[in-house]
């Protein structure tokens, strides 16, 4: 195993006690102190086993999903990986049709012939990690000392040393810093990009309960569906092709028999996506008091028009569950993260420890000399800027992705941008851009409802102008406005049916042979969208940052440094801010008093569904051989003592991108998949909740049961190693 043995000293510091199970670890750097903990805590694993570059091991085992939107597992010789229903919600909404609607009835391919392969879907696989903090700060003194240094300088850092490093490798490289630039790392990817959908049971199962049952407890979601992955005939990545092989992997994971109970160790390798808990009290303050609002307005106003419109119709529920889905997902993240922050007062908490930090500081002239009075300046420097980040966000809000004509607009007003600055002046017959335009148009295809898009565009741009200055509008768009007689719906409205991007067949129509850029430009969304500029937004913020005289990306860099410093001072174990990297969480299986005199079960079972089942509400349904199996009890070897547990609960510290994340035991075997947290710990993006914090996971015997006696896909079970 490759030992990464700086980290006793820097990355874990000194020796002192965390709270309950917090922290994402990195999976590379699992030495000392911290691998004596995992083995206090129960793993009977060394932790060789968990990340070794020189030989397979579990980590072998865990994918991200493009990158990080999503973790998963390897689970058969034939590259089967098992991640949530809800990471695959959007590919089986776009292999849905009317004919054969995937969300309703579920899919289970019998052969390989009948496995659908997803466009765009790619599998990664972590196989090496390095440390170039040394590199990247030389590199970062050079570019100063030229001039070099901006506001977009750390990704032109980071594409550099990926270059360097990754020229002549085959593998996909990433560069990430820790705690603002305390840390600098290169990891090393396989990325396989043939990947076929094999199965999932239909959302009645997969989402069970819905936004209703969303981020709470007791839950009964069968939350899981299966891809496999493919290669070329040597095992290596390779676009799709019919004589692709099923990939054999490195390192396949073992699944449970006996499952969990409670008190039980458990471990969650993952990639979660991204925290900030070396964010100021500052910014704490900010997400609760300015942007969450404004989310929660703008996304419930979408979410309520998609309501609506999707029970009315079969084929907009159909186009259009995706979408309604993740507006769910995060109106009710934004809106139970202010509720926590509230309760457990996380401002006041991070504001005390910066009390703690200043005085620290000012406690010693060399540390003075390298942060100076930091939290000042962050106080400063957010204090000026909240008028204008609130304009920020309700445009990013209210504008960006109002619906999808508006995104084929964008798309066409970037491309036009782009040819613009390469000197030419159209679009003619034979030009590559022409020949992919219907990348671009890809929106208006696949279930696309153009009532409802329009309905969506007007709503959404009515918001804008209702809550945008106008001086911050855009010319073409205030002129607009006033044409349409201060009716913003209608202006949109307006755009909307003299676009081309509006409807496909006018797309490919008005490109028939070709286009000049000025024909491009004067397209009424085109124009509408091309109006308002984000820079002028963007612009407005770092505006008032400098008249406070600061630059708040570098002030929070230095804060996370000095933090860190402070923190290993303090003798605290540390655990850098996930960056949708890998990484490892310990915990074990708890039960939940989320409340005064409310006590709840550390697992579900199959009684619930029953119990909640409800005909009459969209998201409480069950079909009628569901319900039968549920009658007959028949559990076969997934029960214990005749209970078949759906659900259970641990203490396992988790963000987004965690979802799919293999949850195994204390010897390394898969014994749940981790889907959703609950919403006392909703603040967790900034501070972990010793006592509130839960990692909501599908058991991965009800799994297996929904395989074998519900979807009768027994076949797919002979691939997999039990114990």
């Amino acid at each position: 195993m490759k030992r990464w043995f700086i980290c006793v000293g820097l990355l874990l510091g000194l020796s002192a006690p965390l709270r309950a199970d917090e922290g994402m670890w990195m999976v590379h750097a699992l030495d000392g102190r911290l691998a004596a903990r995992l083995d206090s805590a129960g793993l009977r694993l060394d932790v060789g086993e968990l990340y070794d570059e020189g030989r397979p091991s579990l980590s072998d085992a865990v994918v991200a999903f493009d990158g990080g939107v999503g973790s998963g597992s390897v689970i058969s010789d034939r590259g089967l990986v098992i991640t949530n229903h809800h990471v695959a919600y959007g590919d089986i909404c776009a292999l849905s049709t009317s004919e054969r609607d995937l969300l309703r009835a579920g899919f289970w391919a019998r052969t390989a012939e009948e496995e659908l392969p997803v466009e765009g879907r790619s599998v990664w696989f972590l196989r090496r990690t390095l440390d170039v903090t040394r590199q990247a700060r030389q590199l970062r003194a050079r570019m100063e000392a030229e001039g070099r240094w901006g506001p977009m300088s750390l990704r032109r850092l980071y594409a550099e040393l990926e270059r360097l490093y990754g020229g002549d490798s085959t593998l996909e490289v990433r560069c990430t810093s820790l705690w603002g630039g305390e840390r600098y790392l290169l990891h090393f990817y396989e990325v396989y990009r043939d990947v076929r959908l094999v199965g999932c049971p239909p959302a009645s199962v997969g989402a069970f309960g819905g936004d209703a049952d969303n981020w709470s407890w007791p839950q009964h979601k069968g939350d899981f569906a299966l891809y496999r992955v493919y290669a070329d005939s040597a095992g290596r990545p390779a676009d799709y092709s019919p004589r692709n092989r099923p990939l054999n992997p490195r390192r396949v994971l073992t699944l449970s028999r006996r499952g969990v109970r409670e008190g039980d160790f458990t471990l969650v390798l993952g990639y979660p996506g991204r925290t900030e808990r070396y964010a100021p009290s500052y910014a704490v303050a900010e997400k609760q008091q300015v942007e969450n609002p404004v989310v929660v307005a703008n996304r419930q106003l979408r979410r309520q028009l998609l309501a609506r419109r999707m029970e009315r119709s079969g084929e907009v529920r159909r186009a259009y569950a995706d979408e309604y889905f993740s507006l769910s997902n995060f109106t009710d993240l934004a809106r139970w993260e202010n509720r926590c922050l509230q309760r457990f007062d996380v401002v006041a908490r991070r504001a005390e420890e910066e009390r703690r930090l200043a005085a620290w500081l000012r406690g010693d002239s060399a540390r003075r000399a390298a942060w100076g009075d930091v939290c000042g300046e962050l106080q400063r420097l957010y204090a000026v800027r909240r008028t204008a980040q609130r304009q920020l966000v309700n445009m990013r809000e209210s504008w960006f992705g109002a619906s999808r004509a508006w995104l084929v607009a964008n798309r066409l007003a970037a491309l036009a941008g782009r040819l613009e600055r390469q000197g030419r002046d159209s679009l003619r017959a034979g030009d590559a851009e022409l020949q992919s335009l219907h990348r671009i148009a890809a929106p208006l295809q696949g279930g696309y409802d153009a009532a409802t898009d329009r309905a969506l565009l007007s709503a959404m741009t009515e918001r804008f102008t209702d809550s945008i200055p106008r001086a911050l509008w855009g010319e073409a768009m205030a002129a607009r406005f006033d044409a349409a007689g201060g009716d913003a719906a209608r202006m949109a409205a307006e755009a909307f049916d003299r676009s081309v991007c509006s409807d496909a067949r006018r797309f490919e129509a008005f490109f028939a042979g070709g286009r000049s850029l000025a024909e491009i430009r004067r397209d009424a969304l085109v124009e509408l969208v091309g109006s308002v500029s984000v820079s002028r937004f963007t612009g407005a913020v770092r505006e008032a940052e400098r008249r406070a005289g600061g630059d708040l990306h570098e002030a929070r860099a230095r804060y996370a440094r000095a933090l860190y410093a402070f923190r290993r001072a303090e003798g605290r174990l540390q655990y850098p801010d996930a960056n949708s990297t890998m990484r490892l969480g310990y915990g074990r299986v708890r039960s939940l008093a989320p409340s005064d005199g409310v006590s709840l079960s550390w697992r579900s079972t199959a009684a619930g569904l029953v119990e909640k089942y409800d005909p009459g509400d969209e998201r409480f349904r069950l079909d009628s051989t569901l319900r039968r199996l549920l009658s007959e009890g028949a559990w076969g070897a997934w029960s214990e003592e005749g209970v078949l547990t759906v659900n259970f609960l641990t203490d396992n510290d988790i963000t987004g991108g965690s979802s799919g994340s293999p949850v195994l035991d204390a010897r390394g075997r898969l014994v749940g998949l981790a889907f959703d947290g609950n919403r006392e710990s909703m603040a967790g993006n900034f501070w972990y909740h010793p006592d509130l914090a839960r990692t909501v996971c599908v058991d991965i015997r009800f799994v297996m049961w929904t395989i074998e006696r519900y979807a009768g896909a027994d076949w797919l079970l002979r691939e997999l190693r039990f114990e």
